[in-house]
């Protein structure tokens, strides 16, 4: 019997396509935020009308809120360890995780996290933003950059758009991790979890200098859009295919 066709080898080739659709659909997101990356001037243009608008609501917090920990060598290398293995392997871990334990909720999820980077590759092409690191002059520290050599190895290169701060996908990306762990389990330790990922995300943003408290606002606010939008194409399409699992079963 050829491997392929056993039950084994039909799962595991299942789940290697899911992962290679992925892999594949992060790449070309990163290449596409790399192609439409504009001009400096435009990029910093935006980025000092977002600092006046928190500026005008008397929120601009981010340099008193890094000069708390810039100064403490062990909280600078948390946030820093949190902003970059936080990320892409937290959302590698869940994607298997609902993969394997609530297929459903996985289905749902990889459709929000794609049309959620759709939508973003909209923003950044038409609004690009330099980070808050790129303006020592207001006290900003760029932490990861100077004390992370994974991420000086990817900085610079052709996959990356340094003007592409809003949104925050960083933080837009964990809350959907953290929305299906809350979702999938009754467990209060794996709720807690669901709930700590995104705050620690979202302070490590900004502890790092690496984006404004808005752009996470519009980072969640776009996957929680896409969440949305998902939702209701499943109530469009259910019924249809239950009715016809409930005729076939039926025969």
């Amino acid at each position: 019997m050829n491997w392929a066709t056993t039950p084994r080898g039909r799962a595991a080739l299942r789940l290697l396509l899911e992962a290679t659709i992925l892999i594949v659909a992060y790449l070309a997101y990163e290449a596409v935020r790399r192609f439409v990356a504009s001009s400096s001037g435009e990029a910093f243009g935006h980025a000092f009308n977002i600092i006046e608008f928190e500026q005008r609501l008397g929120l601009f917090l981010e340099p008193s809120l890094q000069a708390v920990v810039v100064d403490q060598d062990w909280l600078v290398t948390l946030f820093n360890w949190i902003y970059v293995w936080g990320y892409l392997p937290v959302i590698g871990v869940a994607a298997l995780y609902l993969y394997i334990r609530h297929h459903e909720f996985y289905t749902r999820y990889r459709n929000a996290f794609l049309l959620s980077g759709a939508m973003g590759l909209i923003i950044f092409a038409t609004v690009p933003v330099a980070p808050p690191r790129m303006f020592p002059e207001l006290g900003f520290v760029d932490t990861v950059r100077d004390q992370s050599y994974v991420y000086q190895s990817f900085e610079g290169s052709d996959l990356v758009n340094e003007f592409a701060a809003v949104p925050s996908f960083h933080f837009g990306w964990i809350l959907l991790v953290g929305l299906a762990l809350v979702q999938t389990n009754r467990h209060f330790l794996a709720r807690a979890i669901g709930v700590i990922l995104p705050l620690l995300m979202f302070s490590s943003i900004i502890l790092t200098a690496n984006h404004y408290w808005l752009d996470a606002v519009i980072g969640g606010a776009i996957v929680l859009a896409a969440l949305a939008v998902v939702r209701v194409l499943e109530r469009i399409k259910l019924p249809p295919l239950r009715d016809a699992r409930l005729r076939r079963a039926a025969q």
